[in-house]
């Protein structure tokens, strides 16, 4: 086929001029918004995580179910802040189905109704359901608290926590959940799961060895499981010679509902000084010694045995803990939980392949246990 000069040239021109664009493209210095293609809206689609969620969709979807006036919506680091005519509003992911909701937003209602009110509320929206669905994820609406976290550095704040705490605990005393819901039960599994992670552990090692060829991760943690298999049979021991099925029992007898994830971002700080208690959701029935543990692993500091007896000290005076109660506490305390989950992972059935990644992990959660033994070291001086 025979082309005019012209023609030639045109497409020459055209095809200079596309490969122009597309190197262009691939430059950073150059905003995609100044070349001739359709780009999406930056206001139409919440970035980092929420990638997915469009603006104008949340907003006509929150509107509908709760009866509310969205005038604007703003990503934060646990949610997205959701400005309505009736306050301000968190929107949270989770990963809990319908029936675990109900029975976190039943265990909400039962403590604010008990007296303990500086917790929020799961919002019900007008279908009767305390989750919203988009996306094929389920979500929680909350009503949000301005309050910073809580910090902890003297014995002062360590007791304020440690009441909070203990009257956090007797609000949730005789808690029933509402039919419908599902209840997650802790009470009594651990020494059986210290046991089943501790065969594990000792599973992956024999695995580990007959490798023609470890890697970083594999020596890692080789180096240090056997020291944290000791760890999980003190652990295992402590419960066992210390009453903790009898606190197991008094749990039962009184429904007692936990907070489970009892860290320092769930304690709040408000305007007025007072505690607020947030991230709810993973609540379930266990002993109250389990979130006193959580509570004092995340003391932090030089003083955090003086930051561990003020909180103790202050928690006795509501709801006394005896010696007893302390050596659970240690077990707690002394559980590998961080380290487990990260091998778990490695060699579980839900296996993570991002070898650096998880080498990372581990060095992490292998620091974070010779803290705790740290702890426990001067809690028994």
């Amino acid at each position: 086929m025979i082309i005019s000069t012209t023609t030639y040239l045109f497409f020459k021109v055209l095809i200079i001029t596309t490969l122009i664009q597309c190197l262009a493209c691939s430059r950073k210095d150059i905003p995609y918004e100044a070349l001739n293609y359709p780009a999406t809206r930056k206001d139409d689609v919440m970035s980092s995580g929420y990638g997915k969620l469009k603006r104008h969709d949340l907003k006509l979807l929150i509107e509908s179910l709760y009866d509310l006036e969205v005038k604007n919506m703003q990503e934060g680091d646990r949610g997205i802040l959701v400005y309505t005519d009736k306050g301000i509003k968190r929107l949270k992911e989770t990963k809990s189905d319908e029936a675990n909701i109900l029975f976190a937003a039943s265990a909400y209602e039962h403590i604010y109704n008990n007296g303990f009110r500086q917790i929020s509320c799961i919002n019900k929206n007008l279908n009767g359901s305390y989750q919203m669905k988009y996306d094929k994820n389920n979500y929680i609406l909350q009503d949000f608290n301005k309050g910073k976290v809580y910090v902890v550095d003297s014995k002062s704040a360590a007791a304020t926590v440690g009441k909070a705490l203990a009257e956090f605990h007797k609000a949730g005393e005789h808690f029933v959940p509402v039919p419908g819901s599902r209840a997650r039960v802790d009470w009594g599994k651990w020494m059986e799961k210290f046991k089943a992670n501790s065969i594990s552990l000792k599973k992956y090692k024999e695995i580990v060895c007959l490798k023609e060829k470890s890697n970083g991760f594999d020596k890692l943690f080789v180096e240090h499981v056997d020291e944290l298999l000791d760890n999980i049979y003190c652990s295992y021991k402590l419960l066992a010679d210390n009453g903790y099925l009898d606190k197991v029992r008094q749990a039962m007898t009184c429904n007692q509902i936990t907070h489970n994830e009892f860290k320092k971002h769930a304690i709040l700080e408000e305007e007025a000084g007072e505690v607020f208690i947030t991230n709810f959701e993973e609540c379930s029935y266990d002993i109250c010694e389990f979130d006193i543990a959580t509570l004092f692993e995340s003391f932090s500091g030089k003083n955090k045995i003086e930051l561990i007896n003020a909180a103790a000290e202050a928690y006795s005076s509501i709801k006394p803990l005896d010696s007893c109660s302390m050596k659970i506490i240690k077990a707690f305390l002394l559980y590998p939980k961080s380290y487990y989950k990260v091998v778990e992972s490695a060699y579980g059935k839900r296996k993570n392949y991002n070898e650096v990644e998880l080498e990372l992990k581990l060095e992490r959660s292998i620091r974070r246990e010779k803290r705790k033994e740290e702890l426990v070291k001067l809690l028994d001086s």
